[in-house]
């Protein structure tokens, strides 16, 4: 009921979306395929919710965004990126996880039928909602959630992501926005979980010290002889002992003196064939050790290396305030994406797209108080991309032209593009002089919301007063 009401409103809104057929095939499919029992908490327990994907059963309060959620959940798989390095994966994965189980309470959460309205509170965390609809701007969001519901194990996800980056906003772009959502990414799962933050710190312990090995290219390349003349000696051994009856013999008592009956070595035959493979694998050894010193997979290495660092070393000062800072840096790359993708964007339809998609992200929330259009270090970001927004719309005859007043102009037409009316197409102005002149903004016929217009001259201005216009042509 909830679905049929609300979902048509929560497509309009935000456009790049499922339709309802296909949102609630998603949903039959779930409970077909990963969910056989569902057993609610009563209100006065207090029980914690679970979700066990072995048993197939969900248990959770009889809220209709609580059951929706717990759905969304019990067909994730635990890792669904393949990266440099499994914390990086792992952090990722977390990520994108969470953020399509909020993705898809999204329709039910925030729209009624009747209007849109964002519910903070029940958003379990709005950095990785943020982050995920971030991911889904760059791409498209069935993209987006089939990387997240690893729909096809032989795509690897996180190069394809890459690639779309870079194919539609270049390859500067790409690197600045990857490594920001790597380590916004790594940070609010090491916030969620101190065993997560140890295993990295570890690593890049590790990392620094592999670093510092490969940086004295010459010490590297002597270790590396030597551990070759190493395993050349004990192939050379092996040699002596497999081509001599007497040495095998001994090999085969020093072996056999301390192992318990049940490990012991069944036959001299036995002994050879396993001293050959031993032989095997300090070949490939020998193999890795000539492969390791050759001057390409040394660079690649190296740069390898130098990548992981720069993801990952940002755990020893990691704090909330570092982590916003990150996230609004990703902010300013993303609205310089949205600037570049209105730059190419042809033709009304694709237009009045980018006008939805513009509203929506204002509306996302950053913290539990802000939104993007309220955070102040966003405000030039957002101004020039509004701009650029109204002066092509004017160009392609989208919208009228309100007043030849550019502040004036820009003042009236972000507030109708910031609108909570559902189809701003339907958005009508009426500009009236009454105690001053009052901006009066209608959804079609009803009258939504009333702003009073300061310093204006009526010469400036483009339409007529006391009569109702469209804003949308």
């Amino acid at each position: 009921y909830k679905i049929e009401n609300g979902y048509e409103d929560y497509k309009n809104v935000k456009r790049d979306a499922f339709s309802k057929d296909e949102y609630i095939e998603k949903l039959i499919y779930i409970i077909q395929n990963d969910c056989e029992k569902m057993q609610f908490i009563k209100t006065k327990e207090r029980k914690k919710e679970k979700v066990s994907k072995k048993n197939k059963e969900i248990i959770c309060y009889p809220i209709e965004t609580r059951i929706l959620y717990s759905l969304a959940k019990i067909q994730k798989r635990k890792t669904v990126v393949q990266s440099l390095d499994e914390l990086i994966e792992e952090a990722l994965s977390f990520c994108l996880n969470i953020g399509n189980n909020i993705n898809i309470v999204e329709p039910l959460r925030d729209f009624n039928g009747f209007s849109w309205n964002i519910i903070e509170k029940e958003i379990e965390d709005i950095r990785i909602n943020l982050l995920y609809q971030n991911m889904v701007f760059l791409t498209q969001n069935s993209f987006i959630d089939k990387w997240a519901n690893n729909n096809d194990k032989m795509i690897d996800y996180f190069d394809l992501f890459q690639s779309k980056i870079e194919n539609e906003y270049g390859k500067e772009e790409k690197d600045i926005i990857i490594t920001l959502i790597i380590q916004i990414a790594i940070e609010l799962k090491a916030l969620y979980n101190n065993e997560f933050k140890e295993e990295l710190q570890e690593k890049i312990e590790k990392l620094k010290a592999e670093d510092n090995m490969l940086k004295n290219r010459q010490e590297f390349l002597k270790i590396q002889s030597e551990g070759k003349k190493r395993l050349e000696k004990e192939i050379g051994e092996k040699d002596r002992i497999i081509n001599s009856e007497e040495l095998l013999s001994k090999e085969y008592e020093k072996r056999n003196k301390d192992l318990p009956i049940e490990k012991k070595i069944f036959s001299i035959r036995v002994l050879k064939k396993d001293l050959q493979n031993e032989r095997k694998n300090l070949i490939k050894e020998i193999h890795e050790y000539n492969e390791a010193m050759k001057p390409s997979v040394f660079l690649e290495r190296l740069s390898n290396l130098n990548q992981k660092l720069i993801y990952m070393n940002i755990v020893d000062n990691i704090s909330k305030q570092d982590l916003l800072k990150k996230i609004i840096d990703l902010q300013k790359e993303i609205i310089k994406c949205m600037v570049l993708k209105l730059q190419k964007a042809k033709g009304k339809e694709e237009l009045i797209n980018i006008v939805y998609q513009y509203r929506y992200y204002n509306y996302i929330p950053i913290t539990e108080k802000y939104k993007i259009l309220n955070v102040k270090c966003l405000e030039e970001n957002m101004e020039k991309l509004t701009q650029k927004l109204i002066e092509k719309l004017i160009e392609n005859k989208i919208i009228i032209e309100i007043s030849s007043n550019n502040e004036l102009n820009y003042k009236i037409m972000k507030k109708i593009f910031l609108s909570k009316i559902i189809e701003l197409e339907n958005i009508n102005i009426k500009i009236i002089e009454e105690d001053g002149i009052i901006l009066k903004i209608f959804d079609e016929e009803i009258e939504d919301e009333n702003i009073k217009l300061e310093k204006i001259n009526k010469q400036d201005m483009k339409v007529k007063f006391n009569k109702k216009i469209k804003v949308f042509n």
